[in-house]
């Protein structure tokens, strides 16, 4: 997609679907914007430019969500998580910059599967030490600024951590809204904000409410082994389709 406020409606109509579904599935999960938007919004515009739109958006949701579910995150969690994140951001704007897309997207299709094999095992760390969170959010930081899919590690620690629904949720989003803040400043520093991936962005906001609003009926349903299905067939299919995606 060009930098310039001109978007073709075929581009749109991908972008739009994408958030919809993204933003449907991050209510319901309390995660997932950034590894099902991906996907597709690069069907359609580059991964530089679908990076962009998916944190702008994502920011949006993540902020609402940990407000609305402060009093069930565990701060010791979300400091350690969001302070190690920030300390992965600025070389995943380098590997953003260097690596090509495909190398990226089956790069993260690989890590998502490996992570995903793990859970089912029912890994458990209750008792592990905080380095176990440290590494997960720095891993987190790098994803965030490269595809803006940084999900999956921090999935892996809170699931093998085995939080319950609610606290997972609450945890995970305050997390990623925080570090939604730090990925557009670094973005906007970077001149990687321009006025191809705004315009998206902007329009693609109607999609974004649609699938908000079809979620939040719907979450209050997804708790215990149901939620931990979801979360496994989440990752489980977001990692397949980065893969395919990339050797298409």
């Amino acid at each position: 997609m060009a930098d310039s406020l001109v978007v073709t409606t075929g581009q749109l109509i991908v972008v739009g679907l994408a958030v919809a579904v993204a933003a449907f599935v991050q209510v319901i999960a309390g995660f997932g914007f950034g590894l099902l938007a991906m996907p597709i919004m690069t069907l359609a515009i580059p991964v530089e430019k679908a990076v962009v739109v998916s944190t702008l958006l994502s920011a949006i949701t993540t902020s609402w969500q940990s407000w609305f579910m402060r009093k069930d995150a565990d701060p010791a969690l979300v400091k350690r998580l969001t302070i190690s994140a920030y300390l992965g951001m600025p070389l995943g704007i380098a590997v953003l910059e260097l690596a090509a897309d495909g190398t990226l997207k089956i790069a993260l299709g690989v890590a998502v599967l490996v992570a995903t094999l793990m859970l089912a095992a029912r890994l458990d760390l209750r008792h592990a030490g905080p380095g176990v969170d440290m590494a997960a959010g720095f891993i987190s930081g790098v994803l965030s600024t490269s595809l803006s899919t940084n999900g999956p590690p921090l999935v892996f620690d809170l699931q093998a951590r085995h939080l319950e629904a609610a606290r997972f949720r609450a945890t995970i989003s305050a997390v990623f809204a925080l570090c939604n803040v730090g990925a557009i400043a670094l973005f906007a520093f970077r001149g990687k904000l321009t006025q191809g991936g705004l315009h998206a962005a902007l329009v693609a906001l109607p999609a974004w409410a649609l699938g908000q609003l079809v979620g939040w009926p719907i979450r209050k349903h997804m708790h215990g082994q149901r939620f931990r299905v979801l979360v496994l067939a989440l990752l489980g299919l977001a990692g397949a389709t980065s893969i395919v995606f990339a050797v298409v």
